[in-house]
């Protein structure tokens, strides 16, 4: 008998205990306190990071993306991306002529347009 009174004691504390403070919470309660709406956040005008189109070299058939900053060429008839290009030093593309794209997506969707427009030795004033 001593267990079930030992159980029955702290069942009734415990309901008592949350009695308590709910009527605790309660008492305080009667008007609730005006908050003020919290303030707008201003966020200072910045940069502005835009997906840049694919830079081409035709001399080298190699396409630069400066916002991921890898070099893709195609490798066997697969493009492939790196931290640099293959067969030819980054200074030397550095100096080579070249031609934003206007497209993102992957050269492989617009190689051959791009080859036809812009064939090796093709020079931005024409010449060749």
């Amino acid at each position: 008998m001593k267990a079930k009174s030992i159980f029955t004691s702290c069942l009734t504390t415990g309901t008592l205990g949350i009695a308590v403070l709910g009527l605790l919470a309660l008492a305080g309660c009667d008007e609730p306190e005006p908050r003020p709406y919290p303030r707008p956040v201003v966020v200072e005008p910045g940069p502005v990071i835009v997906e840049n189109d694919l830079i081409y070299y035709p001399d080298y058939e190699v396409y630069y993306d400066p916002f991921a900053r890898v070099y893709w060429h195609a490798e066997r008839g697969v493009w492939v991306s790196g931290p640099a290009p293959v067969g030819v030093s980054v200074e030397v593309l550095r100096g080579a002529p070249f031609v934003h794209t206007g497209f993102h997506e992957s050269p492989e969707l617009h190689h051959a347009e791009i080859v036809r427009r812009y064939p090796h030795g093709w020079r931005p004033d024409g010449r060749r």
